[in-house]
């Protein structure tokens, strides 16, 4: 082997290597119009593009009349301890999003979901005239696409069973829902860094 296609090698294996580093060190996307995050490290909710490669959220926004392709989806606003599991809901015959908030869905023995979005995420209080209902999307600490503040794997293996049972019970038996270990493969292990939330 010639000693320049030797060179040309490492160059490349060096150049794969970082890229490849580059490209699944991104573990969430910021989707419009009110920025909560969508997890990229979930095969289910983020397929590998067929031609990069890439992870790709199967949705670009997400609003209270959108339509999940999967459910439970899951989202994440990274001030918050938790995350929101989002499932269709047709009960009245149009589009709906509904979601589990885990620290109040639990002590809301009359139904435990609640529209698509929070109220916090759809009003900007105005002193001068009153309460506005306009987007207000989270504001994202720096480095929110690698940012872990806990294990998710724990987390979706506690509650995903127990909520699928619940939308279930308020909705109707769907064959559909995906189990935890759909969101998150068995083989999963948790790698990524603890990040302190800075603003």
């Amino acid at each position: 082997m010639k000693k320049k296609h030797f060179i040309f090698l490492i160059v490349f294996f060096i150049f794969l290597g970082t890229a490849s580093s580059h490209i699944f060190s991104q573990e969430w996307q910021a989707l419009p119009p009110y920025n909560v995050l969508w997890p990229l490290w979930s095969p289910v909710l983020s397929p590998p593009d067929p031609v990069t490669g890439l992870p790709t959220p199967l949705l670009t926004s997400l609003t209270g009349d959108t339509v999940l392709p999967v459910e439970p989806a899951l989202v994440w606003d990274p001030s918050l301890p938790f995350y929101y599991l989002l499932y269709n809901d047709i009960s009245l015959g149009e589009p709906a999003l509904k979601y589990f908030d885990a620290t109040w869905g639990i002590f809301n023995y009359y139904d435990p979901f609640f529209s698509w979005p929070p109220e916090y995420l759809t009003t900007i209080y105005d002193t001068g005239t009153d309460f506005l209902t306009v987007p207000n999307p989270i504001v994202l600490p720096d480095s929110y696409q690698t940012l872990f503040t806990f294990d998710p794997l724990q987390w979706i293996n506690f509650w995903v069973p127990l909520v699928n049972t619940e939308y279930q019970y308020y909705y109707g038996l769907n064959p559909n829902l995906l189990p935890a270990s759909s969101i998150i493969p068995s083989n999963y292990i948790f790698n990524g860094v603890f990040s302190p939330i800075i603003i």
